[in-house]
């Protein structure tokens, strides 16, 4: 006997759609809300619309909040999407497209420069795979191992927008020029890590 049908309505599925847009839409209104630490579905709920109970339905616990909260994100900051780099060589063209896109978003500046637990797990979230990309193509160079510890600790901390607005709220970089700095500086980085790379080094 084969399993009955299932009825696919277009109309509730764009209705489904746009109720957890708004809910998302406002846990980023309380994430923005400066020293904001926590996550109220009941406040979601207010702003969206929504009974607590939808809220619950889409998201029933912070970690689907923070999981749906990092896709958020990523549409926002990087709407066409990021390659993660695929080696060494790699590495300055994500460097300067990460930090482009970056400091297009002001949402990025929030993100870079909030201290909040939540705000800091839906980053450590988004960034993840990106940063173990990172590390495996410092790892791809063959150095010996404190030479590639210690670079790769520089270049990871260049990755995010807390080293990119800095240096234009700070010292004066122009925003069109930061992606292209950060991009050199990492290839300053695996030029001198190569100089390590001897005939017994790992491979």
């Amino acid at each position: 006997m084969s399993e009955p049908r299932r009825y696919v309505s277009p109309k509730r599925e764009a209705q489904a759609a746009a109720t957890r847009s708004a809910i998302l839409d406002a846990f980023v209104e309380q994430l923005s809300d400066p020293g904001r630490n926590t996550l109220s579905p009941s406040e979601a709920a207010v702003r969206a619309g929504v009974s607590v109970r939808t809220v619950h339905l889409y998201f029933p616990n912070l970690e689907s909040q923070v999981a749906a909260l990092s896709e958020w994100f990523d549409q926002h900051l990087n709407p066409g999407g990021i390659t993660p780099a695929a080696g060494p060589d790699d590495l300055p063209r994500y460097f300067r497209e990460i930090h482009a896109n970056a400091l297009a978003s002001p949402l990025s500046r929030a993100l870079a420069t909030s201290s909040g637990e939540v705000w800091q797990t839906v980053r450590r979230s988004r960034r993840a795979k990106r940063l173990d990309a990172i590390r495996a193509a410092m790892e791809a160079v063959g150095a010996p191992a404190q030479a590639t510890a210690e670079a790769t600790a520089i270049v990871l901390r260049l990755s995010g927008a807390d080293a990119s607005w800095p240096l234009y709220d700070s010292y004066g970089l122009s925003l069109e020029r930061i992606p292209d700095v950060i991009a050199h500086t990492v290839e300053l980085i695996i030029r001198d890590l190569r100089s390590h790379v001897t005939d017994d080094a790992p491979t």
